[in-house]
């Protein structure tokens, strides 16, 4: 054994002084020697050589027993003598893969452009309907029928209609369906989606419902030929969007309708190609109260209108542009979530004073723009400039010749706010002269249909080309959300917060006022370290804070397993479900990617009705004008999980993976893509992860820091080339608990027809070769008579849920209760005479319509469903309970074991669980007992993606014959749960010097049992020997940690799944510093950090009036201020300068004086609730603690140091080594005790498990450390820096934004020239003046 010498950490320090008396030097001097005297006692007292045999024998004992019980070598011995081991060749992986990829999107491609040819014919053969046929079928009672998404199935509840459907709306039979999402859905018909904010019985609108009905056919058509295929639909121009097949439209009162296909990603951006934009949004005095709301949700819509494709900046203005996000300041930044959401708050608060200064606003925004136009930044395609004010004195002719014309690459739109009649003749002349457009806003309902109306100007001159339909693919996005759905749940999320903090505060106050029923008497049973109370209830002590917060939930662990239960409940409770007519729950979000092509108007000239002032009479008069109009967008979902089907998990192996890149670096799926937060809701950056963001790299460097490989194959993913590197990785597992480094090698090749590359990564060694072990049925059959399907036996098995072994192409040819109840199916099938495998995914054929007989319409993966038949025999032993034949070379314990029968075993050991997991996705299990409220195989059904298994496959170059212990984190929190210890071991198969992972076995130990049996070993010594020190004496302390630091077994029971540095931080330092464990930094560059806003006070309600009070007083000075504006007094004296008058507002601040009455009760009580008894700590409680401090979702970097157990160091070379250490615990006092503590820590062979045992005759104050994610705190000169600007990216390879016949189209919005009058100029004018003077 060697010794380490002592840690220069220390319990404490020794006191010093600059002049010390020779009294106490000498004094100093007896307490050194008495301090010798007892560390070499302690030295010599601690039982290294028993500790060490501790060790050894619990790990032996533990070793035979998951040998015995999970059939290692029966199952081993099958695979080793039947299974061939294969090489992997990276390359041809990645390639087959991508083409299996390319194939289905290039059909997917197709799908959309027969859509999209059939609408451009339907609309220029209908006939369209005018106002006056619409309003004459009105009055002949005539309606047109069509299937609207949100009146479907919608039927009276009770009262004397009870059952009827409610007026206006259809009954639509409907079949749940797995491929759709699991919603109700017919497949006969279509059914259309009309905004809330559109007037569905619109002369445009009508006619393309119209006409778009007879999409139908294609939908249907394209859907048989194709059975991939998900979601189609025809989004118009108009608003409406015509979705296949019909489903109810689901939202609920938790979730708005705020879907409006116009404002979809795959809508955006096929509409129109990429741009530049800049909002000068004018912020002078003129602009408050309403205007001011209008302005700000215009701004709002605009961001709305932008893909990751496109770049932004917004500008306020008065007498100078300020950027509303000063970082931004005289650039363009992508217009991803995380920059969106910064323009969002920056305009979430403006002031609106001075004068505002057109020249300078424009000006700036031309040099930006030109800027990046000339040093190929930006999209590199369309620039637009947004103004949005409340009018404009002239129209600036001077800057645009400057800047903008002859060529005009710059477009200008125009919004001018507010309902007044006032002169929009310049705002409106600057729009057409510009090729853009003007718009109109007066009031907040109609702000998104003027603000979309520049989508089509900037689409035509793509329509003009007409040939030209750019086909483009979305980055991955939640099918369901809006960036508006994500902050409402976000506030929903919060309120349920507080309503639960509310009724937690009055249980407090509750149980505080029944504390006479309980008297301190009643307490004295309660200790530091007990863990019930007088009746046997489990105990706990928390702060105020910490029951206003979970409640008698005690911890945020409780209360997630509170909060999943009761979802499982609602699950599986038909009265909760609302599914029985085709409706949607509440939603489970998918990722899902989109190809869309736009839909051109093929006609080049319309006949527009003007109304025209004609001798006092107005009249209508028809005109052809030439037109480019934008009929909407055709296209198609892909769920990521289609193309996950792509990638075989099983061809990858355990530990590998793929993942898909698009041309900004943005990741579509990966293992590590985390889009959703701890409490279940999209995080503000969701679908914008770049790649460096989630493979990170094994490095030295600090956070964001750049590796050379990593962003080398990130550049030539993003130009889709074909490629091989290797590196080590970070990977982490549980939540960021754990990490593993580990070197990977990656292939990558692009995906021809699309803006994606695919990536494989797999671990070198391994990663690289597989398992080869396959069942032929029909010989099977043939030689031996065997009916496979007996493999199968019982009800103690699952597959994976999520991988295709086979099934059919569409949900209505046969329906199953379970993955498994249909693989049983087909098992049987392949016994047939007739049986042929399909292993080929369906390809279109539209020459004749797909078969949909049952017999020949399924698809069926030939390796993965003979790999699962195979496992299955191999693992038949596993379901046996008998005894095991004896190993004559494995004598003693293992003997005595074999002897057992299998559920003796089970109940001497304290076996819960037994369980296999095989490469082809097979779970089989025995168990006797269930501890928790579900079962293993519930929670584990994809058994190949648990940690365990990743765990034991890792663990087997580390030590091939042991297990891998693991048990639930936090669980020592007070509260007695029967908590359980996982252990698992990987069985590889090994020939000609190669190996590959097979299979997985584990076992699961009832926690008391499995502490019974440590505390049993380490009671005693070696031979029976009495010993004086031991685990069960009070003076050691024992703990057994894995090797992430996280303790598996200690004397106090709460202190299980606690990180050993929340104990003991001194000694886990220690054995960091001597190399025992290894520190290892994490980065988690999709955190999302919570600001806090504080919470209002209880006189809130009043707000809202006030603030309708405030607005009105603002409008009324807004008003005033106009009226002098309309003169244009200030613009002649300075022609820049539009003037208006300076508007300071206050903000209404409001005292919270609302307490709850009656004298403040306080903590300190023993309290009974429930299942267990609380202790409250003394603290004061208050109204003010029912307030729950509201918060705000923002995206940043986090960091935590994890540890690695670094085994070599507790071995000298073959044989296991110990590592002892000591700790000074001095004392500032010097006339206390000095001494040192020492410990001793031993490697548990056959096992991830070290023993560590402490002497704590010496009494130290102990430090604490917890493993918790920290915010990355940036310096503040690099406050500005954002993370993604940098990094390369492609853009889109076509770019439609100039015809050189588009000057011909004259529709860009019409304005009003109405002078002021001659008393209102003079009066205004004397006014100023008399000011002046």
């Amino acid at each position: 054994m060697s010794e380490t010498p002592s840690s220069e950490s220390h319990c404490s320090v020794l006191y010093k002084r600059e002049t010390m008396t020779s009294t106490k030097l000498i004094l100093l001097f007896s307490v050194a020697v008495i301090s010798l005297g007892t560390v070499r006692t302690a030295e010599a007292d601690l039982p290294h050589v028993e500790i060490s045999n501790w060790a050894i024998r619990f790990g032996a004992q533990m070793w035979e027993i998951g040998k015995q019980v999970t059939r290692i070598r029966e199952i081993k011995e099958r695979y080793q003598s039947e299974a061939k081991i294969e090489q992997v060749d990276g390359f041809a992986m990645v390639k087959e893969m991508a083409e299996e990829m390319e194939n289905m999107m290039g059909d997917k491609i197709e799908a959309i452009k027969r859509i999209m040819d059939a609408a451009e014919q339907l609309s220029v053969s209908h006939p369209r309907l005018s106002r006056q046929d619409l309003y004459e079928m009105k009055q002949r009672g005539e309606t047109i029928e069509y299937y609207n998404a949100k009146r479907l199935n919608v039927y009276h509840r009770s009262g004397p209609r009870g059952g009827e459907l409610v007026d206006n709306h259809k009954a639509l039979m409907m079949s749940n369906s797995q491929h759709f999402g699991n919603v109700g859905i017919n497949t006969s018909v279509s059914a259309v989606h009309v905004p809330t904010n559109v007037f569905d019985g619109g002369p445009d609108v009508m006619n393309g419902i119209l006409w778009s009905e007879q999409l139908d056919r294609i939908f249907m058509t394209n859907y048989e030929s194709d059975p991939s295929l998900t979601w189609q639909y025809f989004g118009s121009s108009t608003g409406f969007m015509r979705q296949y097949p019909a489903t109810k439209w689901g939202q609920g009162e938790w979730e708005p309708d705020l879907f409006d296909c116009r404002l979809r990603p795959w809508y955006l951006q096929a509409a129109a190609s990429p741009k530049d934009m800049i909002i000068l949004v004018d912020t002078s005095g003129s602009m408050t109260g309403v205007r001011k709301e209008i302005a700000k949700h215009v701004v709002l819509t605009l961001l709305d209108t932008l893909s990751e494709n496109d770049f932004i900046n917004i500008y306020k203005f008065s007498e100078v542009p300020i950027p509303v996000v000063p970082c931004f300041k005289d650039k363009l930044v992508q217009a991803n979530l995380e920059n969106v959401r910064e323009l969002r708050n920056g305009m979430m608060e403006s002031e609106t004073n001075d004068i505002a200064n057109f020249t300078s606003a424009f000006t700036t925004a031309f040099e930006i723009l030109a800027k990046y136009n000339r040093t190929m930044q930006g999209s590199q395609c369309n620039q637009a400039i947004m103004l949005v004010t409340d009018g404009a004195p002239i129209g600036y002719r001077e800057i645009f010749e400057k800047y903008n014309w002859p060529h005009k690459p710059v477009r200008v739109f125009s919004y001018v706010i507010g309902r007044e009649i006032i002169d929009t003749a310049a705002t409106n002349w600057m729009a057409c002269a510009n090729k853009g457009y003007f718009a109109r806003v007066t009031s907040l309902a109609e702000v998104r249909e003027q603000v979309l109306k520049y989508i089509p100007v900037l689409s035509r001159p793509m329509v003009m080309y007409q040939k030209d339909h750019p086909v483009i693919w979305t980055s991955a996005y939640i099918d369901i959300a809006e960036p508006k759905l994500s902050d409402w749940l976000w506030e929903i999320r919060e309120r349920r917060r507080q309503r639960d903090r509310s009724l937690n505060y009055r249980a407090l106050l509750r149980l505080i006022s029944e504390r006479n029923n309980v008297q301190s008497d009643d307490t004295s049973n309660v200790t530091s370290n007990g863990t019930r109370d007088a009746s046997g209830r489990p105990t706990i002590s928390m702060t105020v804070e910490q029951y206003l917060t979970y409640g008698n939930l005690v911890n945020e662990e409780r209360l997630n397993a509170h909060r999943m239960k009761q979802e499982r409940e609602e699950a599986t409770n038909p009265a909760n479900q609302n599914n029985r007519q085709g409706a949607r729950t509440k939603p489970k979000f998918l990722m899902a990617i989109s190809v869309a092509t736009p839909v051109y108007d093929r006609k080049n000239f319309s006949n527009i009705i003007e109304k025209m002032l004609i001798n006092d009479i107005w009249e209508e008069k028809t005109r052809t004008v030439r037109t480019a109009n934008l009929l909407g967008v055709a296209g198609t979902d892909i769920p990521v999980t289609e193309l996950k089907k792509r990638t075989p998990a099983y061809k990858l192996g355990v530990n590998g993976y793929s993942f898909i890149v698009n041309n900004n670096g943005f990741v579509l799926h990966h293992p590590d893509h985390r889009p959703l937060d701890a409490d279940g809701l999209l995080k503000p950056n969701y679908n914008t992860v770049d790649l460096s963001e989630v493979e990170l790299v094994d490095s030295d460097g600090g956070p964001r820091e750049n590796d050379t490989y990593l962003m080398t194959m990130r550049r030539e993913m993003i130009e889709r080339r074909e490629g091989e590197t290797s590196f080590k990785v970070r990977v982490h597992h549980d939540g960021m608990r754990r990490v593993s480094i580990r070197r990977q090698r990656y292939y990558y090749r692009g995906l021809k027809g699309s803006p994606f590359s695919l990536g494989l990564a797999l671990p070198d060694g391994y990663g690289h070769f597989r398992v080869v072990a396959e069942t032929e049925v029909k010989r099977l059959m043939a030689d031996h008579n065997i009916n496979v399907s007996s493999f199968f036996s019982g009800k103690n098995w699952k597959i994976h849920p999520d991988w295709i072994y086979c099934r059919y192409n569409y949900d209505h040819l046969k329906s199953f209760d379970s993955p498994e109840a249909q693989v049983m199916h087909f098992v049987d099938r392949t016994q047939r005479e007739r049986w042929r495998w399909n292993s080929k995914h369906p390809r279109p054929s539209h020459d004749s319509v797909r078969s949909h007989k049952q017999e020949d319409n399924y698809y069926c993966d030939k390796h993965l469903m003979q790999s699962l038949i195979f496992d299955a025999q191999a693992t038949e032993v596993f379901d046996k309970n008998i005894s095991l034949s004896i190993d004559r070379q494995d004598p003693g314990l293992g003997m005595l074991m074999a002897l057992l029968a299998r559920h003796a075993m089970f109940k001497l050991f304290g076996i819960s669980v037994a369980f296999v997991a095989t490469r082809s996705g097979l779970l089989r299990w025995q168990d006797i007992s269930t501890i928790d409220d579900k079962h293993f195989s519930e929670v584990n059904l994809n058994a190949i993606d648990q940690t365990w298994y990743k765990r034991a496959v890792d663990q087997y170059s580390v030590e091939p014959d042991s297990f891998v212990y693991s048990v639930p984190f936090s669980t020592g929190t007070g509260i007695t749960n029967e908590s359980v210890v996982t252990a698992s071991h990987a069985i590889f198969v090994e020939k000609g010097g190669y190996k590959a992972p097979a299979a997985v076995v584990g076992l699961q130990y009832r926690n008391s049992a499995f502490r019974e049996t440590f505390f049993n070993i380490t009671s005693g010594c070696t031979g029976g020997v009495q010993c004086r020190r031991t685990c069960s004496s009070g003076d050691l302390s024992c703990y057994v940690v894995d090797n992430h630091g996280y303790i598996v077994i200690s004397k106090e029971e709460r202190d299980t799944g606690r990180f050993f540095g929340e104990i003991d931080w001194l000694v886990m330092d220690s054995l960091i510093h001597y190399g025992v464990f290894k520190r290892v930094r994490i980065y988690d560059y999709q955190a999302v950090c919570k600001d806090m806003q504080g919470h209002r006070s209880a006189a809130n309600f009043i707000l809202t009036p006030l603030r309708y009070m405030k607005w009105f007083v603002q409008w009324m000075i807004g008003r005033a201020t106009w009226l002098m504006l309309q003169t244009q007094i200030a613009h002649l004296m300075n022609p820049d300068w539009a003037w208006a008058m300076e508007q300071e507002q206050a903000d209404y601040q409001y005292d919270d004086n609302d307490e709850s009455p009656g004298p403040t009760p306080t903590g300190g009580e023993f309290m009974a609730d429930g299942d267990i008894s609380i202790i409250v700590h003394d603290e004061a409680v208050t109204m003010d603690n029912a307030y729950a401090n509201k918060t705000r979702p923002r995206p940043c970097d986090q960091q935590a140091d994890l540890y690695v157990l670094q085994p070599e160091k507790l071995f000298k070379g073959d044989k296991p080594d110990s590592v002892k250490g000591k700790q000074n615990c001095n004392s500032n006092n010097l006339g206390a005790r000095q001494c040192e503590r020492h410990y001793s820590t031993h490697k548990i062979p056959h096992s991830n498990l070290l023993l560590l045992v402490i002497d704590t005759t010496c009494r130290c104050e102990t430090q604490k450390q917890k493993i918790e994610m920290e915010e990355v705190r940036v310096n503040e000169s690099l406050i500005c820096e954002r993370p993604q600007e940098n990094l390369y990216r492609l853009r889109p390879s076509v770019c439609l934004s100039y015809h050189p016949e588009e000057e011909e189209i004259k529709q860009c919005g019409k304005g009003n020239l109405n002078l002021p009058s001659i008393l209102l100029v003079t009066t205004t004018m004397l006014y100023s003046i008399l000011k002046g003077i």
